[in-house]
Parts: structure tokens; C-alpha cells; sequence
């Protein structure tokens, strides 16, 4: 299979959105999106081809690295401070302060359980950290070298760099958005119940719309339920 090819089915997968950010990379533009192995593909090994395991290929975005896009959601200076996914990742196995085998020091997106969801917004300024309740009522994350599942979700939110300028400002926006769609329902006579039933209902849609978790989040119970309703599989 080609690499274009490969990575177009990966991502139409993933619902269109990088597997780690979360932030829309649907339009398949080469600029934006390549193929992240999780496992690292240079290991050699007889008996596991990781290079063509497609379950070690991730669809991912260009982490903030290609200064062709204009776009402050898809590159911001200064670097490296904006750069996150598998480019802030990659300099972090390279300084030594990540094995180059991560599996089990930061969160595969493959093996995150669908509910509860690991991670809570802060709607000041569009930063993501750990959910300590949820972390503590998830089952247990598989081949964890943490001391909880907490200490993974924060190594894992670390190592990708999720809260750099770059990813929380586009995350506020977000955050802002759904606050006003909030409004346009009340002002139409929804109550807060309805609402956010049909917020859920609208954007809660595959393709998934760009930062998934911050939307799943900012809608909360409701999105919760519809999910659940839909067999959300994660």
C-alpha cells in the first residue's frame, strides 16, 4: 500500500484528527499530516514487523513544524516551545528524557478506554491536565510504568507538549465557541437540559470535529450520555 494511501485510511480511522492533539487534520494536506509510529519502527525485529503493523500507525499532525502554514492552530513561533506530538516527542527521545519504546511512559491512543475520559479542560485559558476522579475509576492502563494512572496521563500530556501556546490557544477558541452556541440555545427557548442534548447531537458527528475532547468536555454529561447512546468505541 502506498504511504499516501496508508496514511488517508489511518486518518479516516481517527475520524480526521490527529491522534494526539486531536486537532483536524481531515483535509488530508501532506503539510499537516503523516504517519506516527508508536512502537518505533527502527526496531528490527524478526519476529514483529513494526514498520507495517497497523496497529503501531498513528495519524498525526505536523506538531507545530512546517513554517509553510499560516495558520496559528498549525504553526506558532517561537520553536521549539510550540512544537507538539510526535515533533515534541521526537526531540524528547533524542535529550534522552523519553525511551524511544514509550509504551507504558506516555498514553498509546490506540488502548484509551472510551469512558471515563482521562483528561478536564481549564476554560480559563485552554489547558488540559489529568481528571483525578476519572483517573482514579478508569481501569488499569495497560503496561503502565507509572505509579497511577494519573502520573501517565500528566507524563503523556508532557512528553506531546499538549499545553503549549500553540494547542491552548486554539483550544480556547473552542471553548469560547461552544460557550456561545450554549447561549443561542437558551436563546431559543432550550432549557440547559435540552440544550446541551443538542449541542451534543450536532457536534458530536463523524468526521469528529477538531480538539474532540475539549468539545466532549465543554458539553459534559450530555455529551456523555449521547455517546453512550451512539457506542462511542473511542
Amino acid at each position: 500500500m502506498a504511504y499516501t494511501d496508508c496514511r488517508d485510511r489511518v486518518l479516516t480511522d481517527q475520524g480526521g484528527l490527529c491522534a494526539y492533539c486531536e486537532i483536524d487534520i481531515g483535509g488530508y494536506d501532506p503539510l499537516k499530516c503523516r504517519i506516527e509510529h508508536f512502537h518505533p519502527k527502527s526496531d528490527v525485529n524478526a519476529a514483529h514487523n513494526w514498520a507495517l503493523d497497523w496497529g503501531n500507525m498513528l495519524a498525526v499532525c505536523s506538531g507545530g513544524s512546517q513554517s509553510a502554514l499560516s495558520d496559528p492552530t498549525y504553526f506558532l513561533k517561537p520553536l521549539p516551545e510550540n512544537l507538539s506530538c510526535d515533533a515534541y516527542k521526537d526531540r524528547q527521545v533524542q535529550s534522552g528524557a523519553l525511551t524511544a519504546d514509550c509504551a507504558g511512559w506516555i498514553l498509546d491512543p490506540q488502548q484509551i478506554f472510551a469512558f471515563p475520559c482521562l483528561f478536564k479542560v481549564n476554560a480559563s485559558d485552554g489547558s488540559i491536565e489529568p481528571d483525578d476522579v476519572a483517573c482514579g475509576n478508569a481501569p488499569p492502563a495497560p503496561d503502565n510504568h507509572h505509579a497511577s494512572t494519573f502520573d501517565l496521563v500528566k507524563h503523556t500530556i508532557d512528553m506531546l507538549n499538549l499545553n503549549c501556546n500553540r494547542l491552548m490557544r486554539a483550544r480556547l477558541v473552542v471553548v469560547r465557541a461552544i460557550e456561545r452556541a450554549k447561549k443561542q440555545q437558551r436563546d431559543k427557548g432550550f432549557n440547559a437540559q435540552q440544550g446541551l442534548a443538542n449541542l451534543a447531537k450536532s457536534y458530536l458527528q463523524r468526521p469528529w470535529p477538531g480538539f474532540f475532547t475539549t468539545i466532549r468536555l465543554q458539553i459534559g454529561q450530555a455529551a456523555e450520555q449521547y455517546l453512550r447512546q451512539n457506542n462511542f468505541q473511542g
